[in-house]
């Protein structure tokens, strides 16, 4: 706003407003343009102000406490022929015309803007200034100037169908609008609906991936190693059969031979099965304490520093991941494991270390190979195929010289929690 000097004022306007924040909101806009500004607080106040001093226009709120606008507006034309312009609502045309009746100049509705204030006090000037000179009534609008020679009736007539439309047009702008928030929500609806599908047919597609992929690798562990393992076994039975009348110790040895690949050939189909029930059954919230074996069941001290309400959404047979390290941790001689949580920035780390023989970086990923199986029960490659099924990675990232420590990497969705 310009700076404006007080010789330069060009009139006084009264501003009468109980909120303080409306008042000094109007008061900078005014003033900012040159016009000299007092404020009210009520109605009372502005005309004992009014008796003292006579602005050049009045302002005032209509809803006030003790005096309203209208009444303020009657009681300072009884005064003198002050413009007065109410600031206000308008949502009937009877707040029109009661405004007109009591003899209001204009009205300026809420919410305004500065720029729409500054012109309704122009107007009141200009046809101040106007009525100063004759008694034509006359009105400017971009830059033309028109005499108006119809009755008041005729123009208040005009006026208010005018009015009546323009709220009925606003109404329906309303009506519109609403319909287009309705119409909004159920795209909002639909398009929640397409996401679900997206992700029901990414689930789809992964799982057809995995499953797959489990095809592939159980028929490669069959067609391979099966075929092998029957295949010592039937090369062994044979040289039984042939050497079992002459040389009884060699045909013993070779059928002792035979039957080792017989049980790894047991194994191995045992294994097929279980990793076939790995992604089968829908995954579920368990309390990670309960995942954690005692130290009895594995002869091993095993100290879990974890919270007692923290749970984990993985595949049911997930639960035996735990059980795997800890068996690994006991076949490397290890005394004592350790169980601890860390909460990260986007996920939960679930440590479990050991004081048992390290693991030379060459073996570590051999860790987790099927190849490893027979003779393991719940292999390390089980563990981490059935955590992997909530995207759950399980991964040894120890030093070689200090035993075990395995990280079992927790996305935010799948670890929380609970109370109960």
């Amino acid at each position: 706003m310009k700076e404006v000097d007080e010789m330069e004022r060009k009139g006084h306007i009264l501003v009468v407003e109980d909120s303080t924040t409306q008042a000094e909101f109007l008061r900078r806009i005014l003033d900012g343009e040159g016009y000299r500004v007092s404020t009210a607080p009520d109605g009372m106040i502005a005309l004992q102000q009014i008796a003292g001093e006579r602005p050049d226009l009045v302002m005032t709120d209509v809803v006030m406490p003790g005096m309203n606008g209208y009444d303020l507006c009657k009681k300072v034309k009884e005064i003198a022929p002050i413009p007065v312009v109410l600031v206000t609502q308008l949502f009937d045309p009877e707040d029109v015309v009661r405004g007109v009746a009591c003899g209001a100049d204009n009205f300026i509705i809420k919410p305004f803007e500065p720029a729409f204030i500054l012109k309704r006090v122009q107007e009141i000037f200009l046809k101040r200034d106007r009525e100063l000179q004759g008694n034509d009534l006359s009105i400017t609008i971009s830059d033309h100037t028109y005499q108006i020679n119809a009755k008041r009736e005729t123009i208040l007539d005009i006026l208010l169908s005018t009015y009546a439309i323009a709220v009925k047009k606003n109404a329906d702008l309303s009506e519109a609008r609403d319909e287009l928030y309705g119409l909004n929500e159920q795209l909002n609806e639909k398009n929640e609906a397409l996401k679900s599908e997206i992700l029901e047919r990414e689930r789809v597609e992964s799982a057809l991936y995995e499953a797959h992929r489990k095809l592939n690798l159980v028929t490669s562990i069959t067609r391979h190693g099966l075929l092998n393992q029957f295949g010592a076994i039937h090369e062994a039975l044979e040289y039984t059969e042939r050497i079992i009348g002459g040389d009884t110790a060699s045909a013993k040895e070779s059928l002792k031979i035979a039957i080792t690949g017989l049980e790894r050939a047991i194994q191995t189909t045992r294994f097929t099965q279980e990793y076939q029930k790995i992604g089968e059954k829908t995954p579920v919230w368990e309390r990670l304490i309960n995942l954690i074996p005692s130290s009895d069941e594995y002869q091993i001290r095993i100290h879990a520093d974890i919270p007692g309400d923290l749970s984990i959404y993985l595949d049911p047979l997930g639960e035996e991941a735990i059980k795997a390290i800890i068996g690994d941790a006991v076949r490397r001689r290890a005394e004592t494991v350790t169980i601890t949580y860390e909460k990260m920035k986007d996920s939960s780390v679930i440590i479990v270390e050991d004081d048992g023989i390290g693991i030379p970086e060459a073996g570590k990923e051999a860790l987790f190979s099927y190849e490893s199986i027979p003779g393991r029960g719940f292999s390390l490659f089980l563990a981490r195929e059935a955590l992997a099924i909530t995207k759950i990675t399980l991964n040894e990232t120890g030093d070689p010289r200090q035993g075990g420590h395995f990280e079992i990497h927790c996305p935010a969705q799948v670890i929380q929690r609970t109370s109960g």
